[in-house]
Formats: C-alpha cells, sequence, structure tokens
C-alpha cells in the first residue's frame, strides 16, 4: 500500500484555504509584501504558501519575472474558483457556527459625515456582538470607495448613495439635509436666491473627483455647462473653517450649525428650495459578499442616526 508521503506527484493533495487566500491577496493587491500586510502574515509565509500550492496543482500561477508579479494563465483561469472556495468556507461558517464563529478582519470605507457623528456607536455594536470581529476604517469619498469595493481592498463602504449598480448591493442608512452656507460676514443679498444664483460667488468644493463635487455643480449649473471654480478641499471640517473667514459658500448638512465650535459663525444661505436631502448607503460587492458582510450591514443601518424613510 502506498502512503500519502509515498505517493506520486498528483495523487496526494495538500491544497487548503490559506493557500488560496494567499493567492487571492497576491492577486488583488498586486504583490506578495503587499498580500503579507492584509493578511498579516510574513512575506516568506506567503511565499511557502503559494510555492505549495503551485507544487499541489503542477502549474505557475505567478509571472513573477516582470516588477509586478502578473498572474499566469492557469492562474487567470485560478481566480475564480478560488474566490468561490473561500466565500464558501466563510459563509459555511458563519451561517452554521455560533455567533463567535464570525471572526476576521473587515477592512470598511467611511464618509466623513459618518465618521465624526454615528461610527463609534456602529463600532460599539460590532465589537459588543462579535468580539472576534476586527474593524479597519478608511475614511475617504465615494470614487475611492467604489473602487475598493470593486478591486476587493473594501468589504464594506458607508457612503453617499450613488444610484443602483448590478454589481453592487445596497442597504439604505437615510438622509441629510444640506444647506447652502456662507460665513457670518459674508455678504450676500437680503433675499431668497435661486440656486443658480450663488455661481456669482466663489464656491468651495469637494475634490475634483468627489460624488458632492459632482452634485454641487449639477445643482449649479443644471444646463450641464459647469464651469468650476474657487477653492476645493477634501476635508469637511477645513471647509467649515474656510467658509468661516469668509471664502465662499458651500453646500454643507445642517447639522454642522450645531457641530461647529464657534455658535453663529456659519449661516444658511437664503435660497429656493431651502435645503436637499442627501442619502447615504451602506454597499458591498455583490460577487463578493458573505453573511458576515451582510451582518455588519445590517448593524450599520440599526447605528446610523440619520433621518429614516423609504429608500431613494
Amino acid at each position: 500500500m502506498i502512503s500519502c508521503r509515498e505517493e506520486p506527484a498528483g495523487g496526494c493533495r495538500r491544497m487548503n484555504m490559506k493557500q488560496l487566500e494567499a493567492f487571492l491577496a497576491i492577486a488583488r493587491h498586486g504583490g506578495f509584501v503587499e498580500a503579507a500586510e492584509r493578511l498579516n502574515v510574513t512575506q516568506s509565509t506567503i511565499s511557502a504558501r503559494i510555492k505549495e500550492l503551485e507544487q499541489d496543482l503542477a502549474v505557475t500561477l505567478f509571472d513573477r519575472s516582470r516588477r509586478q508579479v502578473q498572474l499566469t494563465p492557469k492562474g487567470r483561469e485560478l481566480l475564480d474558483y478560488a474566490a468561490r472556495a473561500v466565500a464558501l468556507q466563510r459563509e459555511i461558517k458563519q451561517r452554521i457556527g455560533l455567533p463567535e464563529a464570525i471572526s476576521g478582519v473587515f477592512r470598511i470605507g467611511v464618509a466623513e459625515l459618518i465618521a465624526v457623528t454615528w461610527l463609534p456607536h456602529f463600532a460599539a455594536s460590532v465589537r459588543q456582538c462579535y468580539p472576534a470581529v476586527t474593524l479597519q476604517f478608511d475614511v475617504t469619498m465615494n470614487p475611492a470607495m467604489l473602487e475598493g469595493l470593486r478591486s476587493g481592498s473594501l468589504d464594506l463602504a458607508l457612503m453617499i448613495h450613488t444610484g443602483a449598480a448590478t454589481d453592487l448591493l445596497a442597504r439604505p442608512l437615510g438622509s441629510v439635509p444640506f444647506a447652502w452656507m456662507a460665513g457670518a460676514d459674508f455678504e450676500l443679498p437680503d433675499r431668497t436666491l435661486a440656486i443658480d444664483e450663488l455661481r456669482r460667488f466663489p464656491i468651495i468644493y469637494q475634490s475634483a473627483d468627489s460624488f458632492m463635487n459632482q452634485f454641487m455643480s449639477a445643482l449649479l449649473y443644471p444646463e450641464g455647462n459647469s464651469r468650476r471654480s474657487g477653492t476645493s478641499c477634501n476635508s469637511l471640517a477645513a471647509r467649515v473653517s474656510l467658509l468661516m473667514a469668509g471664502l465662499g459658500v458651500s453646500l454643507m448638512p445642517l447639522m454642522t450649525l450645531e457641530t461647529t465650535p464657534r455658535k453663529g459663525s456659519l449661516r444658511v444661505v437664503r435660497t429656493d428650495p431651502p435645503h436637499v436631502d442627501v442619502s447615504y448607503d451602506a454597499v458591498c460587492a455583490r460577487a463578493t459578499s458573505s453573511p458576515a458582510v451582510r451582518t455588519l450591514m445590517e448593524l450599520a443601518m440599526e447605528a446610523s442616526s440619520f433621518n429614516r424613510g423609504p429608500p431613494p
């Protein structure tokens, strides 16, 4: 009788989930070093797992001759199988096991307004319900979060609603009223202004590729011939400071009036309509969503302090 150790190549398989996770991490993040950081192991461990996997399958999965490792044809063929296998293993653990079985590191993109309002409540809820879960937050803007969800570098995003996308799964977190604001001493006509009249004033935007930037431009230039000019900044707190310094007007959450360090330093610009509602969602990639991620989405919905109403 031939033992596994003595069996010829191809007869005894040692492939395991850790090898497949290492393979996916390299493929998604572009290298062995990046994969080791994501999985919180050493680079030598990642290299050993891939070497074992390649030996077990008797194929080369990565082309290492270039500056950045790339998948070989066989590696590309394995990619979908590996993703499904890892997702299925997680689903088995999370559906069949106890709540304590939900564990691991989850990377979550977060809109700044959420970060400064109810994010601590969400994190505390997760810690209380699932102590084996580690959350890694990245406070950033919609374009970066969408890219992260689609590349696999983010498991979940708490972000401004951007519309339906067939590859994404979204759950509503509520809405926030936004109004045009200026510094208390900023000169404005003593009357209600149409939104397009604000174009005569300096506008303080978010950074160029942000969703709010596009949203503001669509309000100011409904005819589509946007001619953006003025200051831009991707920090909510910094935009408050710029408004207080009298450098222009900007579309801001109404709650900003209550959270500004110096009460009365900002004022709402009288416009028609007086405010707009901006909706927020919890979003994950549909193809790689898991019961654990969907559980986190539900906890985010419960933790949200935004206005509840029908989804957009």
